[in-house]
């Protein structure tokens, strides 16, 4: 049947016709018939799927990117502001400190 001249394709091909041959006569169609069905309905059908899924799926996708850097971006501002409170909180300790050494210099000297 083949005659490309590159043996494997030669193989493949007919041993993929004899397939073809075989499904039609078990569906009771003709061999022009499995060809229309494959190539003609099936295979464009599959193709316009596939295409509609990859479209799918890479909006899906942008929009779930969009959800995770909205999300980092929350968490490093409830970051800066938990370290920003703990500044304060060093800050209100360490004056705390400051005062009762100064109190303690204080009453030293009077006595």
């Amino acid at each position: 049947m083949a005659s490309s001249g590159i043996y494997w394709i030669d193989i493949t091909f007919d041993w993929l016709v004899n397939f073809l041959y075989k499904v039609a006569d078990l569906h009771g169609i003709s061999y022009e018939e499995i060809n229309i069905w494959l190539f003609v309905i099936i295979g464009p059908i599959s193709l316009l799927i596939s295409i509609f899924l990859n479209y799918y799926f890479y909006k899906k996708t942008k929009k779930l990117k969009k959800i995770i850097e909205i999300q980092k971006q929350e968490i490093s501002e409830i970051n800066e502001v938990e370290v920003e409170e703990k500044k304060t909180n060093y800050l209100k300790i360490f004056g705390i400190i400051i005062l009762i050494i100064l109190i303690l210099y204080f009453l030293e000297l009077k006595n």
